[in-house]
């Protein structure tokens, strides 16, 4: 009798769609966090990108701009959809603005007057085509003290390459 009770309880699967989906839950919630997180991913890389093409327009045409550098940055970080802040003439992103005075070399500019000279330094010397400016804008998404910007650690999702999101832009100059 004790027998035939222990192979009724062996045959009853009452419970093994429990057991079963706790075994996938895991992989499913990791699968599902990875896509969500590498589309965060690649939305601020679409925003850095905005940000540097909107970067290089506003700086190709600054050439009379004794505010040059001010607001170049300022347009950066409102074309950054929020990732550089609201801080007039400094921001969360890396920003470099560069001039090209002979078609191959580019200086940096950091200062409003300085970004003027360059600027029409560039469009006087200019031959055809005109000589480019070049704006390279950096967002770090892994950034450990904002939780917002990552959903799984990246070690986890083995994308440290990623946390760096970089995007060069040139325009020639106006």
């Amino acid at each position: 009798m004790m027998r035939a009770r222990l192979f009724d309880v062996t045959k009853d699967q009452t419970g093994s769609v429990l057991v079963e989906f706790s075994l996938v839950l895991p992989v499913l919630a990791f699968l599902i966090l990875g896509l969500a997180q590498f589309g965060l991913i690649f939305y601020n890389y679409i925003l850095v990108t905005n940000a540097a093409t909107t970067g290089a327009r506003e700086l190709s045409i600054s050439r009379l701009d004794a505010n040059a550098y001010c607001d170049v940055v300022n347009a950066i970080n409102a074309a950054s959809g929020g990732l550089g802040g609201s801080t007039s003439c400094s921001s969360n992103l890396t920003i470099t603005l560069s001039v090209s005075s002979n078609g191959t070399a580019f200086q940096g500019c950091t200062t409003g007057s300085g970004c003027q000279s360059d600027l029409q330094t560039a469009y006087n010397a200019a031959s055809i085509p005109p000589y480019p400016v070049e704006v390279t804008v950096s967002y770090s998404v892994c950034n450990p003290t904002d939780p917002t910007t990552m959903i799984l650690p990246a070690t986890l999702l083995n994308i440290a390459s990623l946390c760096s999101l970089t995007s060069t832009m040139q325009q020639a100059v106006e």
